[in-house]
């Protein structure tokens, strides 16, 4: 049977037969004891659209269904025999020798990438779990695709075919894997392909998306290959996850005329509308990523028509409509599981920065906390949503009406590096304090992915931070520091990434000398590289450049801006604001505990409320002068400058008026502009008190 079907390149009614009779399907209706269903992530011949399928059966017949996303696959090796073995036995020994102890795991797991272990190279994994298995087609997001008609051909002879995964090479996929792109490849002529915008927040796609498409060609039939790519940034590099493609061969085409070569126009009814559905995968797509269908006549892995054939395909109706039209515009439809979580380490971050006796007092109030309170409910709307702050509110000690923190409310995104500004006094440390987990606010709350900000949280393993020192033991080298701090955590030490930590530290031959010999630089460059171990999803950097020459200060700057790249969160406070201005895309400015501003650098130094007014002559304008200007109808505040005033207006049209004040006051204004550095909108915002 396969080796007609090899020649044919098309299975008869015989093999259809053969293949039904011997199918899981054949026997699904049958299955009722409790089924555990494990099959690999990257595999081009048992896809997880069929392991889906087999739950969907079994589920039906009403027996407890697991379902297990494995590493590898017959397109990525075996990687995780012990832990399937392990979770098998346990199965056995739950359903078979009916003991209730034995712990079956979540009813949804998905083992994730989570990079290289820099000590041998090796693909490094983290477990996602839910109470649920979400399906294929679970919460899906809506996303705009744009292209225009195009014609793709299939060469005689199929040749040369596209490549996406090799089966049983199992390297390839372990490169895709890595977000390297194994060694996907499409040749000119032979695909059409459909982008979405730039995207504007990350998106986890687990499961199968879904596109519709109008295809016509020269004949009733048309083979091609669909696949989905993670398209950089730059727009040139891009990945195939999982190395994996869906076949299709469309049947009962209404041919089209000019694929014939027949003059005239095209019949309006020529081609069929299709609904495709992508292969089924667990990726993340990070914020400034493009997604990209391709539809490819030819692949490697499966053999095409050696009939050279032209088609000619356009984005569809997203509902599957008769317009036959071609389209410019369509709808990817983009499954994704919020409810799906990646395990947490055992101790949270913020007890990383302790010494090691400190870590076992940390580890006991844990657990006293944990007895005493009850965790918050988790919102799964802010899963994806590294920071959201609520009214948050922290009062001095002792003080029923002072306020360290008022009422402060701003959110944080995925792939952002935060600003977070104010003079002293603003309450910038306390609000990272809280956020930690090192104090309590007295009202509202902090959420990071999520979860509700404690004492203890397990979500705090998600977070890395420097804050008000790091706790160095004097008399260790920085090298056994990280190591023992590492230690302190419960995780395991190829989950640490010390070596790209260490690069980040550049101390070189000094990290084998005892920390009490270290400059406040060094102290200051083996932090930053301590909180960075793990790499984890939200890093805080409380005065990250504080005792850093130029060339380290710029360093950084580009550390923190590769670090967010990867689609983590940064969340600097700093008194540099030329550094602040040049690193941070988002800005949050308090003054005196509260909300300024917050937006997107851009909107805030050219914010049209702001404005720079030149003055002539060489005398600063008195203190008396700029408070008169401050208490002006329309003036929400004024402050000096270099070159003469800044004046923020409660009215963004009140620039006539102004300047009639100005000019009925008597100060000689030369010039009136936007301003357009963040010095000038930070003491404009500020009123010019920098205390």
């Amino acid at each position: 049977m396969y080796e007609r079907v090899a020649v044919s390149g098309k299975p008869d009614a015989a093999a259809r037969a053969l293949l039904e009779a011997r199918s899981p399907s054949a026997v699904g209706d049958r299955i009722k004891v409790p089924t555990l269903i494990m099959q690999g992530r990257t595999d081009s011949l048992f896809t997880l659209g069929q392991a889906d399928a087999m739950q969907r059966a079994i589920r039906k017949n009403g027996a407890p269904v697991d379902v297990d996303w494995i590493a590898g696959g017959h397109d990525g090796g075996d990687r995780e025999t012990a832990r399937v073995q392990a979770r098998t036995r346990a199965w056995f020994d739950r359903y078979l020798k009916g003991d209730k102890r034995a712990d079956t795991g979540p009813a949804f797991r998905i083992s994730r990438t989570g990079g290289v272990d820099s000590t041998d190279g090796t693909v490094r994994l983290r477990g996602a779990s839910g109470d649920r298995y979400t399906g294929l087609d679970n919460a899906p997001r809506r996303l705009e695709l744009t292209g225009r008609e195009q014609r793709f051909a299939n060469p005689a002879g199929a040749g040369p075919p596209a490549i996406s995964a090799v089966p049983g090479v199992g390297a390839l996929g372990n490169l895709s894997a890595l977000g390297t792109g194994g060694l996907s490849l499409d040749f000119p002529g032979q695909y059409a392909h459909f982008d979405t915008a730039p995207l504007r927040t990350p998106v986890h796609l687990t499961g199968s998306p879904a596109v519709t498409v109008r295809i016509s060609a020269g004949s009733p039939e048309a083979v091609f290959f669909a696949k989905l790519y993670d398209v950089g940034p730059d727009g040139r590099r891009q990945v195939l996850p999982s190395q994996l493609v869906t076949p299709y061969r469309i049947e009962n085409i209404e041919p089209d005329k000019r694929a014939k070569g027949a003059e005239g126009t095209k019949d309006a009814r020529a081609g069929k509308t299709v609904r495709l559905r992508l292969p089924v995968v667990d990726h993340d797509f990070a914020a400034g990523h493009r997604l990209r269908l391709v539809l490819s006549a030819t692949d490697l892995g499966y053999a095409s028509p050696t009939e050279p054939a032209t088609y000619t395909v356009s984005l569809g109706d997203g509902d599957g409509g008769t317009s036959h039209a071609p389209k410019d515009v369509g709808e990817l439809s983009v499954p994704t599981a919020p409810q799906v979580r990646s395990a947490s380490a055992p101790l949270p971050a913020w007890t990383w920065a302790l010494p090691a006796a400190a870590v076992v007092i940390a580890a006991l109030l844990l657990l006293t906390t944990r007895r005493r309170t009850a965790a918050p409910v988790p919102d799964p709307s802010l899963a994806d949503v590294p920071l959201r702050i609520s009214d948050l509110s922290k009062r001095y000690a002792k003080s029923a009406d002072r306020y360290a923190v008022r009422e402060l409310s701003f959110r944080v995104e995925k792939g952002q590096v935060l600003g977070l500004l104010g003079p002293n006094g603003a309450g910038k440390t306390t609000t990272l304090r809280m956020l930690m987990g090192l104090i309590r606010p007295d009202e509202g709350e902090i959420r990071v992915f999520g979860q509700a900000i404690r004492p203890g949280a397990p979500v705090l393993s998600r977070v890395g931070a420097f804050v008000e020192g790091a706790g160095f033991l004097p008399h260790l080298s920085g090298r056994a520091n990280l190591d023992l701090y590492w230690q302190a955590t419960g995780r395991p030490a190829a989950d640490a990434h010390i070596d790209e930590a260490l690069e980040i530290a550049g101390l070189g031959d000094a990290l084998q000398r005892a920390v009490r010999t270290y400059s406040q630089g060094m102290r200051q460059r083996l932090a930053i590289a301590q909180a960075m171990l793990g790499l984890p999803d939200l890093l805080i950097l409380d005065e990250p450049t504080n005792g850093l020459d130029p060339p380290q200060i710029r360093e950084m700057r580009d550390v923190m801006t590769r670090y967010a790249a990867a689609g983590r969160t940064v969340i600097v406070s700093s008194h540099l604001l030329s550094e602040v201005e040049q690193s941070c895309t988002h800005l949050v400015v308090m003054d005196r505990g509260r909300l300024v501003q917050a937006g997107p650098v851009a909107e805030i130094i050219g914010s049209g409320d702001a404005l720079l007014v030149g003055v002539a002559g060489s005398e600063p304008l008195s203190d008396a002068l700029v408070e008169k200007v401050a208490a002006l109808p329309g003036v929400a505040s004024a402050a000096r400058a270099d070159e003469g005033l800044l004046v923020r207006l409660a009215d963004p049209d009140g620039t006539p008026r102004l300047l009639a004040d100005l000019i009925r006051m008597e100060i000689p204004v030369d010039r009136v502009g936007p301003h357009r550095r963040l010095e000038d909108a930070f003491l404009t915002l500020i009123g010019g008190d920098a205390r």
